[in-house]
């Protein structure tokens, strides 16, 4: 896992992909908590944040706060703040999915660190889907780490999956609205090359 060590394309909030990266599910209103430890009870909250979007891809998992943009997802003059995360499949151990009866949905897994991610020892990653499609967050990370684990390799480029942006908007809203999809999805795409000679830090 690092911090703060998410590249962004200018202008926007979607991470610019690693080499044979192509991001296949993104979803918004995702509360983001990184819990000092593996989960054991009076495990300190490292990092945190109320809101934003998390994404994944056939290589990763990034969480992008709600006031992040491009000129500050790579900041790090702040050691204490949380301006995005990713943590490669490879480096999660334990997922699990809970759908409370009352309360939303929650994705835990135990994160290891990568060298040079500004995050030393192992943590609880906790991401709760506030307005829903954690489900399917779950379980494409699940996939991914599964194949990655039995071959021992990246899986191959694979179709995206509509992002999960929250609830379909009222019947009496403007026509201008986006577009919606079977479970509330809206579309999202993202490019699918990344820029010549980027790299990022993924080995466990």
């Amino acid at each position: 896992m690092a911090l703060n060590a998410v590249m962004l394309e200018r202008g926007t909030r979607h991470p610019v992909p690693l080499p044979s990266e192509n991001f296949l599910y993104h979803c918004n209103g995702v509360k983001f908590e990184l819990k000092s430890g593996d989960g054991y009870p009076g495990d300190a909250v490292w990092f945190g944040s109320a809101s934003g979007t998390v994404f994944v891809s056939n290589k990763r998992i990034v969480f992008l706060p709600a006031d992040t943009t491009h000129e500050t997802s790579t900041n790090t003059s702040s050691p204490s703040k949380l301006n995005s995360f990713t943590i490669p499949h490879v480096n999660l151990r334990d997922q699990k999915f809970t759908q409370p009866l009352f309360g939303a949905n929650r994705f835990e897994a135990v994160a290891h660190p990568v060298a040079g991610g500004n995050i030393t020892g192992t943590a609880l990653l906790v991401l709760t889907f506030k307005e829903g499609g954690g489900f399917d967050f779950a379980t494409i990370a699940r996939k991914m780490s599964e194949r990655i684990s039995e071959t021992g390799e990246v899986p191959p480029y694979e179709e995206e999956l509509p992002g999960y942006d929250g609830p379909p908007p009222p019947a009496n809203a403007a026509s201008s609205e986006q577009p919606t999809y079977p479970g509330g999805h809206n579309d999202a795409p993202y490019p699918a090359d990344a820029p010549p000679g980027y790299e990022q830090h993924e080995r466990p």
